[in-house]
């Protein structure tokens, strides 16, 4: 019996180290963390920004961006993207949802272009 306690307590210390605990699971989602409209906005434009980034990586390192002038364009839509996220999480900061609203939304349209160019090949 003595075992079985002892068990117990080290795969529920074990548990509650990995998140498993019941009172400390780590639950990843908005199903058990739900946000605000700002803070999922706030979500969205970061994961769009990610994106971007990842379709513009792939096309540069398989080299097939259309042309280095593309690139270029490319370069300085992300690099505003991502000056308009920091915008964007001080307005949040300031609870200026509308600001926010305009933001992410600019930043989605951003990252929209820019993964429709990066898919565009070399001719």
């Amino acid at each position: 019996m003595k075992i079985f306690y002892c068990l117990s307590l080290i795969f529920m210390a074990w548990g509650i180290t990995w998140g498993a605990g019941p009172g400390l699971a780590g639950h990843a989602g908005s199903h058990f963390h739900p946000r605000s409209p700002m803070q999922e906005s706030l979500y969205l434009a970061d994961k769009n920004v990610d994106e971007a980034w990842e379709a513009f990586h792939q096309a540069a390192l398989g080299g097939t961006l259309a042309s280095p002038a593309i690139q270029t364009q490319i370069e300085q839509a992300l690099n505003e993207s991502r000056l308009l996220l920091v915008d964007a999480r001080k307005a949040a900061r300031d609870n200026d949802t509308r600001a926010v609203s305009l933001l992410t939304a600019r930043i989605g349209a951003i990252s929209t272009h820019i993964k429709e160019q990066s898919r565009r090949q070399k001719p």
